[in-house]
């Protein structure tokens, strides 16, 4: 084997193992050489989303693991098509249903227009039309923040949108910092539902007041 048939090969391993098992994004290997660019000042993306699948948990409990995997699989290709090759940012899958995008700050507007698309992205599974949903935060680095202090503004923020509802996005901000969501929940005595939701401390109630299912006082 001559020199370059030895760095095509290794150009080939590389890309392989930088590619994810279930989607045709990046994988948390390529999103860490990403990171280390970031903070050595060698990247050029300066923006930071986090993408989640809303709802993950009940899809996956009411139409199994295999469901699951085929909405992964379809968000990664709305991603990629709409992101990667669109806008020619990048994409990985961080873990699970945790997906994460760097983005130069001039394709924002295009990205943030990107949103409806986000909000209902229809899949087959088992002969059944379903559907899953993303919400995604974003924050803008300033040049000196570390990729770990930006990636978890991005996840703060989305916190945030995935309260607001499906397809919801929401730019990080100090408000976030000083106003954090916190969990409200409790179960109905009547109907036996039961209930959690996430919302901004400064406003948060003491306790839940009514279930949403039957309207019953809690």
């Amino acid at each position: 084997m001559n020199l370059g048939q030895l760095e095509n090969l290794i150009a080939e391993i590389r890309l392989v193992s930088f590619a994810d098992d279930k989607t045709s994004l990046g994988n948390a290997l390529a999103l860490a050489h990403e990171e280390r660019l970031i903070n050595e000042g060698a990247s050029e993306f300066n923006v930071v989303a986090w993408v989640d699948l809303d709802d993950f948990k009940e899809l996956n409990g009411e139409h199994g693991y295999e469901a699951g995997d085929v909405a992964i699989r379809e968000v990664g290709e709305t991603l990629y098509k709409l992101v990667v090759d669109e806008l020619q940012a990048k994409a990985f899958r961080k873990s699970g249903d945790e997906f994460v995008i760097l983005l130069k700050q001039d394709v924002i507007e295009k990205f943030l227009s990107a949103a409806p698309s986000f909000g209902s992205i229809p899949f087959s599974y088992n002969e059944k039309e379903l559907r899953t949903a993303l919400s995604f935060g974003y924050v803008r680095s300033d040049g000196k923040m570390s990729f770990d202090d930006l990636l978890r503004r991005a996840e703060d923020a989305c916190k945030h949108a995935k309260a607001q509802g499906d397809g919801s996005w929401v730019e990080w901000t100090e408000d976030i910092e000083v106003n954090p969501l916190v969990r409200r929940s409790g179960r109905c005595l009547k109907c036996g539902a039961k209930i959690g939701c996430d919302v901004p401390q400064r406003n948060a109630p003491a306790k839940l007041r009514c279930c949403p299912c039957c309207g019953e006082s809690l």
